[in-house]
């Protein structure tokens, strides 16, 4: 059984061609990196650049340098914009982009680029306060839930930011796509366009504190709560034909 090749493999060099040369000619793509920053509730962070006219942000990252390995640039661009010094701890996504994709700017010459997005973490109070911004390059950052995120990037960065941020919550192997899209199959979270929202705790539906007294249901100690009706007691779960209400006819 032979080996696969690459269609790249039956392309032989011009003998016409010095190596320089030969090398320019073959094809040239950008090479991107980019991170999936959250904070303790899963809100995304986002970056807004000063540079771009339609005023889209962005996830922090940026161009690969010559000769400069994707995570190298992710890490590197992390510090330049926002100060932190972060581990990343997997690649999220990759991403290609094609040179005629139609969210490309008037007037922008790009060949492609391929986008590499990394798992960057969750920031603690403490490491967003501490958050310094290049202020000639980009002017605030946010962190928003993943609905809002999308309404601020542009169509195919919110498209990445969505299976990257995905492929963390559900703890999936790295998603593949192509202008947006996936190219393998597509994801559970994707497949249903699952979102996570921020609900702060004042705003939540259970009661994080000691049952209040008036109420017949009472707290004894930790993990036991009772139902009382006049002098009799049982705990939640007891299943009695007489006496206290048991679980099952509890409302």
């Amino acid at each position: 059984m032979t080996s696969p090749v690459s269609p790249s493999d039956h392309v032989l060099p011009r003998a016409d061609l010095p190596a320089a040369q030969y090398a320019a000619s073959r094809h040239a793509t950008w090479l991107g990196a980019a991170a999936i920053i959250t904070d303790e509730v899963g809100r995304v962070l986002l970056v807004h650049p000063t540079y771009r006219q339609d005023d889209s942000w962005l996830l922090p990252g940026g161009v690969v340098e010559p000769g400069e390995h994707p995570h190298v640039t992710c890490g590197r661009e992390i510090t330049e914009e926002l100060g932190l010094d972060l581990h990343l701890s997997a690649v999220l996504a990759v991403h290609s982009f094609s040179p005629h994709h139609p969210d490309l700017q008037p007037g922008t010459h790009c060949p492609g680029e391929v986008r590499f997005v990394f798992d960057g973490g969750t920031l603690t109070p403490d490491q967003a306060a501490v958050i310094r911004l290049p202020h000639d390059e980009l002017s605030e950052y946010a962190f928003l839930e993943t609905r809002d995120a999308v309404q601020r990037l542009r169509p195919v960065d919110g498209q990445i930011m969505l299976a990257a941020y995905r492929a963390r919550l559900g703890n999936t192997a790295t998603v593949h796509l192509a202008d947006g899209r996936h190219i393998l199959d597509v994801p559970a979270l994707d497949r249903h366009d699952v979102h996570v929202r921020y609900r702060p705790l004042w705003d939540s539906p259970l009661h994080r504190g000691p049952v209040p007294g008036p109420l017949p249901v009472q707290q004894d100690g930790p993990g036991e709560v009772v139902l009382r009706r006049g002098r009799q007691q049982a705990p939640m779960g007891a299943d009695r034909d007489e006496g206290p209400v048991s679980r099952k006819g509890a409302r």
